[in-house]
């Protein structure tokens, strides 16, 4: 099977969830399309890497996965979904680590700038911050220091900062292209599809 037919598989089944449950809000203000949108736009508008877009794009797919296998939102019953495993649990299936890591840790990206930084809370949007308990709430310096260890710490602080930016309520979004073409998945399938780990491994021994 040619390589781009198989990149387009894999692109199809990340979007698969976000075609059928991305309509729903779970939690947050905007639906989860929007949401995913407005932060893959803010990203763009950045100028961040396209992994960077990518992940912002992805990054709460879990809770749609969630979502498909168990009909709720697992926080509106006051538990934690972990969804941002579930997440790069899946997205490990189809893409690397650039992608995946920041998606893994964009909760801890939360917990982390709320403990060190007192007026970081009041960024939340409601949901994220009724969240923020339920996800482990404050860091003790152990965690903290194992956070700013890690490799991938700067993507998911970057990954978080588009998190909170993208879910305002009636914001247009429009293409880079067209100003007054309505921004859509489709837009970033292109990327997507330059992003799989089938399209980076092959390149990676062109």
């Amino acid at each position: 099977m040619r390589l781009r037919t198989l990149a387009r598989k894999s692109v199809d089944s990340v979007l698969a969830p976000f075609h059928q449950w991305g309509h729903l809000s779970l939690g947050e203000a905007v639906s989860q399309r929007e949401h995913a949108l407005q932060s893959a736009w803010f990203a763009q508008q950045d100028n961040a890497p396209g992994h960077i877009i990518v992940a912002a794009l992805l990054h709460d797919i879990g809770h749609l996965l969630t979502y498909s296998e168990s009909g709720m939102h697992p926080e509106d019953d006051g538990s934690n979904g972990y969804h941002e495993k579930v997440g790069a649990i899946f997205l490990a299936q189809h893409f690397t680590d650039e992608i995946v890591k920041p998606v893994r840790l964009h909760v801890a990206a939360k917990r982390y700038q709320v403990t060190t930084q007192k007026a970081y809370r009041e960024s939340l949007s409601t949901a994220s911050n009724h969240s923020f308990q339920l996800q482990g709430g404050l860091m003790d310096a152990s965690t903290c220091y194992a956070f700013e260890s890690s490799p991938w710490f700067t993507d998911a602080l970057l990954l978080r900062k588009y998190d909170e930016l993208g879910k305002q309520v009636d914001f247009k979004l429009s293409t880079q292209s067209a100003s007054n073409s309505q921004l859509t998945l489709d837009d970033f399938y292109e990327l997507l599809i330059e992003h799989t780990r089938i399209v980076k491994e092959r390149n990676s021994y062109a």
